[in-house]
């Protein structure tokens, strides 16, 4: 939502909009700012939190389980709750730039 429809709606009808979805404000086509519930910042911190837990659990078994022990990418994910698919997409557009 450019800025300027922002500030014609108000703050209040703003933050009304983003207690149904993440608002991402922008100027001259840039996002400058994305007004967000805290229910749903929350949540996001809990995702994020458990992610990270979950990868210094899969790093520790690794390293318990020796070197030896390869991890292929559907078991990978599998076991730190990632859609395989969106990350062989995710390499494969990467791989492309």
């Amino acid at each position: 939502m450019p800025v300027s429809v922002g500030s014609r709606k108000g703050l209040s009808k703003v933050i009304a909009s983003a207690e149904d979805e993440r608002v991402v404000l922008t100027s001259h086509g840039r996002v400058v700012a994305v007004v967000d519930s805290a229910e749903r910042l929350d949540e996001d911190l809990r995702q994020l939190r458990k992610a990270a837990d979950e990868v210094i659990e899969f790093a520790t078994r690794s390293a318990v389980d020796g070197v030896e022990k390869r991890w292929d990418l559907d078991s990978a994910c599998d076991r730190l709750g990632l859609d395989s698919s969106l990350v062989s997409e995710r390499a494969r557009t990467a791989k492309q730039k």
